[in-house]
């Protein structure tokens, strides 16, 4: 069993509970505007050009430029990786998990695309004794989604817009999915952590964050975080030569950011910026 993994992170703290280690997974249904992880989206493996001395501007997914090419600046996105190289790396950091409270999260890209792999590898880490998170837009198969949640400790699950229209304008597909898979999840799951990307002219308005809080009031959830926007992936786009679709790069005032969390909080919501 292999997957295409893009990083692996090690030291992590912000993705779940303690240190962690984070397994970045290529591919993903969504193509969300603010994206900062370009280089995950596209299913099959790519190769780009950094500097430009030999395929200015040209991004290819051609093994043969690559086999045929003497230049250093032509790099590889993604690792073909086996299952166990991908255990024998996360189990490195097994001692800072166990005395932080951390361990293994996978991301993406969307955990989803590759749930086979995600569930073998958790079936792995949980003979271990491994704490693990991950991070889903939920978009995928409730089934998969299933399986993979019983194999985890804590589930980091992102809502981008309530208007169905909206979300599929700023993210390439709709949202009924996403909500569907997350009330379903939060039925049985104790640990579910809804992640809010707060996004200027996106989804910002008072009118979604009241919709959204009075959906996620009916659910079993630990906490909601609301989630700044920031710009830490405009290099990436810059060194994959990729135009950053954002038509703005303005962020929230801190005023504004406390009336989001105010308005989430009013609804009996544990919510909190950033996370």
């Amino acid at each position: 069993m292999r997957a295409l993994v893009t990083d692996i992170e090690r030291g992590a703290t912000f993705d779940g509970p303690g240190i962690r280690t984070v397994v970045y997974f290529k591919g993903c249904p969504l193509r969300c505007l603010w994206c900062s992880n370009p280089e995950t989206q596209k299913l099959e493996n790519e190769f780009w050009d950094y500097e430009g001395s030999l395929y200015k501007g040209h991004r290819t997914s051609c093994s043969d430029c690559i086999a045929t090419s003497t230049s250093s600046t032509l790099k590889q996105v993604a690792k073909d990786m086996t299952l166990e190289e991908v255990f024998t790396i996360v189990m490195k950091d097994e001692n800072f998990y166990r005395n932080s409270g951390g361990g293994v999260t996978l991301s993406g890209g969307e955990v989803l695309v590759n749930s086979a792999f995600a569930i073998k590898l958790f079936e792995k880490l949980k003979d271990e004794y491994v704490n693990t998170a991950i991070e889903t837009t939920g978009y995928g198969s409730y089934r998969e989604l299933e399986k993979l949640a019983k194999l985890t400790d804590t589930i980091l699950f992102d809502i981008k817009h309530m208007d169905s229209g909206k979300h599929k304008k700023y993210t390439a597909v709709s949202n009924e999915i996403i909500l569907e898979n997350l009330t379903k999840l939060s039925k049985w799951h104790k640990k579910i952590i809804m992640r809010f990307p707060f996004i200027k002219g996106v989804n910002d308005d008072e009118k979604n964050i009241h919709e959204t809080a009075k959906f996620l009031k009916k659910l079993n959830l630990l906490e909601v975080n609301i989630l700044p926007y920031h710009t830490m992936g405009l290099e990436k786009y810059r060194k994959l030569r990729i135009p950053y679709p954002m038509k703005t790069l303005e962020k929230h005032t801190q005023e504004e950011l406390d009336n989001a969390l105010q308005i989430m909080k009013s609804y009996g919501l544990k919510a909190k910026l950033n996370g």
